[in-house]
């Protein structure tokens, strides 16, 4: 391995753990000053005006242009009550009932999974982007927002558990959302690392989202993802 790519993987862990107490301490803040029905209007506009410019909206963010933080409190709250209302809907449908441990694990990762799937790359981020640093909390609101259609889509879930026979419509619209969050995903990521080239990040992209992959594999198999 190269000189660069050697200090591009170096893992700096007091740099991790600081930018963790910061953005830790960062949310119990701004959750503290939680105005539910004000903060939730705000997202709706700011959703509003993400999608007639997403790009533009997620370069914002991505670059410190926009604080966001409060609309991210509010879209992964969405999130966690979306992906724990599918969780009991499967538990239900399919009778999937063992033991009370084993469902409290469930209940547990249902509530994590969000969590995990952007905390999980933003750290990866954080340790690989060493020439346009960015703080934790910046990467963590801006693969929020590029994650949008991702908590439609499971939003569509719960419909689907509901209703059934509907996934006949609802199937291509997951599958479009899916490769909309794809697309923002990769656009999000070369933001914050300040590429211009599709050339040169298009490989760090990859690395990004297979180690992520890997990890998210690793903590499903111990049974909280």
């Amino acid at each position: 391995m190269s000189e660069n790519n050697e200090k591009n993987f170096s893992v700096d862990t007091e740099q991790i753990k600081n930018e963790t107490k910061q953005t830790v301490n960062q949310v119990k803040d701004s959750i503290k000053k939680v105005d539910l029905k004000k903060d939730a209007e705000e997202t709706k506009g700011f959703l509003k005006e993400m999608l007639s410019n997403p790009f533009e909206a997620v370069r914002r963010v991505a670059e410190d242009e926009e604080n966001v933080l409060s609309k991210v409190i509010v879209l992964m709250i969405v999130w966690i009550a979306a992906s724990v209302i599918t969780g009991i809907i499967s538990l239900m449908k399919y009778g999937k009932y063992s033991s009370i441990t084993n469902n409290l694990v469930d209940f547990v990762s249902y509530i994590l999974n969000p969590v995990l799937y952007i905390v999980v790359p933003a750290i990866i981020i954080l340790i690989m982007n060493k020439q346009n640093k960015k703080s934790l909390i910046t990467i963590i609101s801006t693969l929020t927002i590029v994650a949008v259609p991702t908590i439609i889509n499971r939003i569509i879930d719960i419909i689907e558990g509901l209703i059934s026979g509907i996934t006949i419509i609802s199937g291509p619209i997951s599958t479009m959302f899916t490769a909309i969050a794809l697309i923002l995903t990769y656009f999000g990521m070369k933001d914050l690392f300040g590429e211009k080239e599709d050339k040169s990040f298009i490989k760090k992209y990859a690395i990004i989202k297979l180690l992520a992959a890997f990890v998210l594999v690793i903590l499903g198999r111990i049974g909280i993802y």
